[in-house]
Protein backbone atom coordinates (compact mmCIF):
# COMPACT_ATOMS: atom_id res chain seq x y z
CA UNK A 1 0.00 0.00 0.00
CA UNK A 2 1.46 3.34 -1.04
CA UNK A 3 1.62 6.22 1.38
CA UNK A 4 -0.47 8.99 -0.23
CA UNK A 5 1.70 9.12 -3.40
CA UNK A 6 4.79 10.35 -1.57
CA UNK A 7 3.12 13.00 0.58
CA UNK A 8 4.72 11.81 3.80
CA UNK A 9 8.14 11.37 2.18
CA UNK A 10 8.04 14.85 0.67
CA UNK A 11 6.99 16.43 3.96
CA UNK A 12 9.71 14.66 5.96
CA UNK A 13 12.42 15.40 3.38
CA UNK A 14 11.41 19.07 3.28
CA UNK A 15 11.55 19.26 7.08
CA UNK A 16 15.02 17.67 7.36
CA UNK A 17 17.33 20.66 6.61
CA UNK A 18 15.35 23.01 8.83
CA UNK A 19 15.27 20.52 11.69
CA UNK A 20 19.02 19.92 11.43
CA UNK A 21 19.74 23.67 11.32
CA UNK A 22 17.64 24.24 14.43
CA UNK A 23 19.34 21.33 16.20
CA UNK A 24 22.78 22.72 15.37
CA UNK A 25 21.76 26.14 16.65
CA UNK A 26 20.64 24.55 19.92
CA UNK A 27 24.09 22.95 20.18
CA UNK A 28 25.79 26.27 19.45
CA UNK A 29 27.27 24.93 16.19
CA UNK A 30 27.43 26.83 12.91
CA UNK A 31 26.81 25.13 9.57
CA UNK A 32 29.99 24.52 7.57
CA UNK A 33 30.98 22.50 4.50
CA UNK A 34 31.33 19.24 6.46
CA UNK A 35 27.89 19.59 8.01
CA UNK A 36 26.35 20.73 4.73
CA UNK A 37 27.63 17.54 3.08
CA UNK A 38 26.21 15.54 5.99
CA UNK A 39 22.80 17.15 5.43
CA UNK A 40 22.91 16.09 1.77
CA UNK A 41 23.82 12.54 2.84
CA UNK A 42 21.07 12.48 5.45
CA UNK A 43 18.44 13.72 3.02
CA UNK A 44 19.48 10.98 0.60
CA UNK A 45 19.16 8.31 3.29
CA UNK A 46 15.78 9.64 4.39
CA UNK A 47 14.40 9.87 0.86
CA UNK A 48 15.58 6.39 -0.06
CA UNK A 49 14.24 4.69 3.06
CA UNK A 50 10.88 6.45 2.80
CA UNK A 51 10.58 5.49 -0.88
CA UNK A 52 11.00 1.88 0.20
CA UNK A 53 8.38 2.37 2.93
CA UNK A 54 5.92 3.74 0.36
CA UNK A 55 5.92 0.55 -1.68
CA UNK A 56 5.96 -1.83 1.29
CA UNK A 57 2.54 -3.25 2.30
CA UNK A 58 1.42 -1.71 5.58
CA UNK A 59 1.45 -4.97 7.50
CA UNK A 60 4.99 -5.73 6.32
CA UNK A 61 6.46 -2.38 7.38
CA UNK A 62 9.00 -2.94 10.13
CA UNK A 63 10.19 0.65 10.45
CA UNK A 64 8.11 3.73 11.05
CA UNK A 65 8.58 7.16 9.44
CA UNK A 66 9.84 8.73 12.65
CA UNK A 67 12.22 5.84 13.23
CA UNK A 68 13.53 6.35 9.68
CA UNK A 69 13.93 10.10 10.25
CA UNK A 70 15.97 9.40 13.36
CA UNK A 71 18.14 6.92 11.46
CA UNK A 72 18.79 9.50 8.74
CA UNK A 73 20.41 11.79 11.32
CA UNK A 74 23.41 9.48 11.72
CA UNK A 75 25.48 11.43 9.14
CA UNK A 76 24.97 14.59 11.22
CA UNK A 77 26.09 12.78 14.37
CA UNK A 78 29.20 11.50 12.56
CA UNK A 79 30.02 14.96 11.19
CA UNK A 80 29.73 16.55 14.63
CA UNK A 81 32.06 13.90 16.02
CA UNK A 82 34.52 14.47 13.16
CA UNK A 83 34.51 18.20 13.90
CA UNK A 84 35.22 17.53 17.58
CA UNK A 85 32.03 19.13 18.84
CA UNK A 86 31.67 18.34 22.57
CA UNK A 87 28.71 16.15 23.44
CA UNK A 88 26.12 17.66 25.81
CA UNK A 89 26.90 16.65 29.39
CA UNK A 90 23.37 16.32 30.73
CA UNK A 91 20.89 17.78 28.28
CA UNK A 92 19.25 16.44 25.17
CA UNK A 93 21.74 13.63 24.58
CA UNK A 94 21.08 12.24 28.04
CA UNK A 95 17.40 11.96 27.11
CA UNK A 96 17.93 10.53 23.65
CA UNK A 97 16.01 7.39 22.70
CA UNK A 98 18.58 6.36 20.05
CA UNK A 99 21.67 4.69 21.55
CA UNK A 100 23.99 5.99 18.78
CA UNK A 101 22.77 9.58 19.22
CA UNK A 102 25.57 11.33 21.09
CA UNK A 103 24.19 14.83 20.51
CA UNK A 104 20.49 14.34 21.24
CA UNK A 105 19.50 14.89 17.61
CA UNK A 106 16.76 12.24 17.35
CA UNK A 107 13.32 13.85 17.65
CA UNK A 108 10.89 12.40 20.15
CA UNK A 109 7.86 13.55 18.18
CA UNK A 110 6.97 14.45 14.61
CA UNK A 111 5.47 17.68 15.93
CA UNK A 112 8.93 19.26 15.94
CA UNK A 113 9.21 18.62 12.19
CA UNK A 114 6.47 21.10 11.35
CA UNK A 115 2.76 20.98 10.67
CA UNK A 116 2.92 19.32 7.23
CA UNK A 117 5.19 16.50 8.42
CA UNK A 118 3.20 15.98 11.62
CA UNK A 119 -0.14 15.76 9.81
CA UNK A 120 1.26 13.37 7.21
CA UNK A 121 2.65 11.25 10.04
CA UNK A 122 -0.74 11.18 11.78
CA UNK A 123 -2.39 9.99 8.56
CA UNK A 124 0.22 7.26 8.20
CA UNK A 125 -0.38 6.17 11.79
CA UNK A 126 -4.13 6.01 11.29
CA UNK A 127 -3.73 3.89 8.17
CA UNK A 128 -1.33 1.55 9.97
CA UNK A 129 -3.59 1.22 13.04
CA UNK A 130 -6.66 0.41 10.91
CA UNK A 131 -4.76 -2.20 8.91
CA UNK A 132 -3.30 -3.82 12.00
CA UNK A 133 -6.63 -3.90 13.81
CA UNK A 134 -8.32 -5.57 10.85
CA UNK A 135 -5.62 -8.21 10.54
CA UNK A 136 -5.23 -9.25 14.17
CA UNK A 137 -5.76 -12.97 14.74
CA UNK A 138 -6.36 -13.72 18.42
CA UNK A 139 -4.92 -17.24 17.97
CA UNK A 140 -1.71 -16.12 16.27
CA UNK A 141 0.44 -15.77 19.39
CA UNK A 142 1.16 -13.26 22.16
CA UNK A 143 -0.23 -9.78 21.70
CA UNK A 144 1.03 -6.50 23.10
CA UNK A 145 -1.60 -3.87 23.84
CA UNK A 146 -0.33 -0.32 23.34
CA UNK A 147 -1.91 2.78 24.86
CA UNK A 148 0.25 5.74 23.88
CA UNK A 149 0.55 8.71 21.58
CA UNK A 150 1.19 8.11 17.90
CA UNK A 151 4.80 9.21 18.25
CA UNK A 152 5.40 6.74 21.08
CA UNK A 153 3.58 3.97 19.19
CA UNK A 154 5.82 4.81 16.26
CA UNK A 155 8.79 3.64 18.33
CA UNK A 156 7.06 0.80 20.21
CA UNK A 157 5.36 -1.13 17.39
CA UNK A 158 8.47 -1.94 15.29
CA UNK A 159 10.31 -3.10 18.41
CA UNK A 160 7.38 -5.30 19.44
CA UNK A 161 7.23 -6.89 16.02
CA UNK A 162 10.94 -7.60 16.09
CA UNK A 163 10.39 -9.32 19.45
CA UNK A 164 7.67 -11.50 17.83
CA UNK A 165 4.73 -9.75 19.50
CA UNK A 166 1.74 -8.68 17.45
CA UNK A 167 0.39 -5.31 18.56
CA UNK A 168 -3.10 -4.09 19.37
CA UNK A 169 -3.87 -0.40 19.77
CA UNK A 170 -5.88 0.19 22.95
CA UNK A 171 -8.66 0.57 23.85
CA UNK A 172 -9.77 -2.68 22.22
CA UNK A 173 -11.84 -5.71 23.12
CA UNK A 174 -9.15 -8.05 21.79
CA UNK A 175 -7.20 -10.26 24.18
CA UNK A 176 -3.61 -9.20 24.89
CA UNK A 177 -0.89 -10.77 27.03
CA UNK A 178 1.00 -7.61 27.92
CA UNK A 179 0.07 -3.93 27.98
CA UNK A 180 2.38 -0.94 27.76
CA UNK A 181 0.55 2.25 28.69
CA UNK A 182 1.76 5.84 28.78
CA UNK A 183 1.25 7.65 32.06
CA UNK A 184 1.23 10.88 30.05
CA UNK A 185 -1.97 10.01 28.15
CA UNK A 186 -5.45 10.99 29.31
CA UNK A 187 -7.47 7.93 30.25
CA UNK A 188 -4.49 5.81 31.28
CA UNK A 189 -6.01 4.94 34.67
CA UNK A 190 -9.16 3.58 33.01
CA UNK A 191 -7.04 1.48 30.66
CA UNK A 192 -5.00 0.13 33.57
CA UNK A 193 -8.11 -0.78 35.55
CA UNK A 194 -9.70 -2.57 32.61
CA UNK A 195 -6.59 -4.52 31.61
CA UNK A 196 -4.78 -5.34 34.88
CA UNK A 197 -7.04 -8.25 35.80
CA UNK A 198 -6.28 -10.12 32.58
CA UNK A 199 -2.92 -8.83 31.35
CA UNK A 200 0.51 -7.88 32.61
CA UNK A 201 0.53 -4.07 32.57
CA UNK A 202 3.62 -1.89 32.27
CA UNK A 203 3.21 1.86 32.67
CA UNK A 204 5.86 4.19 31.32
CA UNK A 205 6.35 7.93 31.57
CA UNK A 206 8.76 10.81 31.33
CA UNK A 207 8.54 11.76 35.00
CA UNK A 208 6.96 9.06 37.14
CA UNK A 209 7.16 10.01 40.82
CA UNK A 210 7.03 7.77 43.88
CA UNK A 211 3.38 8.76 44.35
CA UNK A 212 2.66 7.78 40.74
CA UNK A 213 4.28 4.39 41.32
CA UNK A 214 2.15 3.78 44.41
CA UNK A 215 -1.02 4.82 42.55
CA UNK A 216 -0.37 2.59 39.55
CA UNK A 217 0.70 -0.37 41.65
CA UNK A 218 -2.56 -0.07 43.59
CA UNK A 219 -4.39 -0.35 40.26
CA UNK A 220 -2.63 -3.62 39.44
CA UNK A 221 0.32 -2.47 37.35
CA UNK A 222 3.23 -4.93 37.21
CA UNK A 223 5.92 -2.28 36.84
CA UNK A 224 6.58 1.36 36.01
CA UNK A 225 9.51 2.32 33.80
CA UNK A 226 11.07 5.38 32.24
CA UNK A 227 9.78 6.39 28.79
CA UNK A 228 13.29 6.24 27.31
CA UNK A 229 13.55 2.53 28.15
CA UNK A 230 10.29 1.65 26.42
CA UNK A 231 11.05 3.72 23.32
CA UNK A 232 14.68 2.66 23.04
CA UNK A 233 14.87 -0.87 24.49
CA UNK A 234 11.36 -2.32 24.70
CA UNK A 235 12.62 -5.90 24.72
CA UNK A 236 14.23 -5.34 28.12
CA UNK A 237 10.83 -4.86 29.78
CA UNK A 238 8.78 -7.47 27.88
CA UNK A 239 8.40 -11.07 29.09
CA UNK A 240 10.71 -13.26 26.99
CA UNK A 241 8.97 -15.56 24.51
CA UNK A 242 9.98 -19.20 24.88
Amino acid sequence: MKQDDGELREAFVAAYPTYVAESLTALGVQMDAVLADAVVDGVGVLDGLLRHLEVTPVLEQRSSPLEIFRESLRPIDRALTLLGVPTPSGGSAARSIAPWDRYGLAPGSSQVLGEAAHEAHLRWGFTKAVAMSASVDDTAGPALGVFASLDDRDAIVPQAERSSYRTVVLPSDRSVSVVVASADELGVEAIVRSMAARSRVIVFGSNITDLDQIKFMSLGVSSTVDRRVVLGDLQSVLPPLV
